[in-house]
């Protein structure tokens, strides 16, 4: 069988530097082997950068993709919704295109995973023909809680459909965010049995007012819906800590955003039994005009932190390499195999798909990519990606 031997400066392996290695792959792109140098062979191809696993984007919105450029930067988290729920509606054409295109560009930027957040099944001939694993999150909300078994159903027959057109692929059924969750919605999607569930959390200043409070510029939001929320009451903790206790104990739970997530928040979140991994999509934060999470404080509590590039409507593309040179500008003593963790082997193990992608391990297929120009001390500003296989 031909095998193709590829060396760098450095290969990482989604875990670990190793200098002087080579990673031996057949032309399908699975891994045989990652060895010394000098255990590789002949025809080893060498390369200046670092060799490491396909990116995982952790958190995307396929659907949104026909949006680009639609919604203004830096109009706050409430206009920004209510920009994506009053036009999100296209041609139907436009929309499959978007994806399509979308797609194309993910792969380009090597990426090879998503957890996608659907709405509709619009995606599902997309994904049916794309080379990228797929975990399709089908998100729910609903405030009022004498909604919560329509709202429920809804998304139940969204799943649905996804499974028909997609018999074999991962999908689950997930609550939107703290502020636009009820308690009874909650409750009727932990009772799915799930491998994965995300939820945006603790995205905006108006998030944490309305949860605490029950002020803030949510309530405009409800408004301009016609959704009366006098019945809710805040607890005066945070939304986080508000719903902490209806969130789903079983399957990996995956917190999305975290602007305004706090040393207590991370803390409660550890002391769960399930695997609970923080997921951050920097420059859709800076688009809309959100802070950057408190990067620092997660890594200090060695907690699980894995990438994601929201959608088109809040990002002027899908570059998880993007991410990680944000993340690098606004925090310059985060290192480049840090980044790298968070954007391969983490990523994979927030989707709970740690043996097939994020790693290079032997039996593996997990995308090879090589990460250019990365300057001294793991500065990565100006660096590239190439895909290899």
């Amino acid at each position: 069988m031909q095998y193709q031997r590829f060396t760098a400066d450095v290969v990482f392996t989604g875990e670990a530097m190793l200098s002087q290695h080579a990673v031996i792959a057949n032309a399908q792109g699975t891994i045989i082997d990652v060895v010394p140098l000098e255990q590789a062979g002949n025809d080893v191809q060498h390369f200046k950068g670092w060799l490491c696993p396909g990116f995982v984007n952790a958190h995307c919105h396929l659907e949104l993709s026909h949006m680009l450029g639609r919604i203004p930067e830096h109009t706050g988290m409430v206009d920004f919704l209510m920009q994506v729920l009053f036009n999100r509606q296209a041609d139907a054409e436009l929309i499959q295109y978007a994806m399509q295109n979308a797609a194309e560009q993910m792969l380009g930027h090597g990426i090879v995973a998503v957890g996608d957040i659907c709405n509709t099944a619009n995606s599902a001939a997309i994904k049916q023909q794309s080379s990228i694993y797929w975990h399709s999150l089908v998100e729910i909300s609903g405030f009022v809680p004498a909604a919560a078994l329509q709202r429920f159903e809804q998304g139940v027959a969204v799943m649905q459909a996804l499974q028909q057109q997609q018999p074999a692929a991962q999908i689950s059924v997930v609550p939107h965010a703290p502020y636009s969750v009820s308690g009874k919605l909650y409750e009727l999607i932990a009772q799915q049995s799930q491998p994965v569930v995300s939820m945006h959390n603790q995205e905006s200043e108006a998030e944490e007012m309305l949860l605490t409070q029950g002020k803030g510029d949510l309530l405009r939001l409800y408004e301009a819906i016609g959704v009366n929320i006098d019945f809710f009451t805040p607890k005066g903790n945070s939304s986080l800590q508000h719903v902490a206790d209806w969130l789903p104990q079983h399957g990996n739970l995956l917190l999305v955003h975290n602007c305004h997530s706090t040393v207590d928040d991370i803390e409660l979140m550890q002391q769960r039994q399930q695997a609970v991994y923080w997921c951050f999509c920097p420059r859709a934060n800076q688009y809309i005009g959100n802070p950057l999470p408190n990067v620092p404080l997660f890594v200090e509590k060695d907690a699980r932190i894995c990438l994601g590039t929201d959608s088109l409507a809040s990002n002027h593309n899908l570059s998880i390499l993007a991410e990680m040179q944000t993340l690098q500008a606004a925090y310059p003593l985060l290192t480049a195999a840090q980044l790298l963790q968070w954007a391969t082997y983490n990523g994979a193990a927030a989707l709970g798909i740690q043996q097939q992608y994020g790693q290079l391990k032997p039996g593996m297929k997990p995308g090879l990519l090589l990460l250019e120009n990365v300057g001294a001390n793991g500065d990565i500003s100006h660096s590239s990606v190439q895909r290899f296989c």
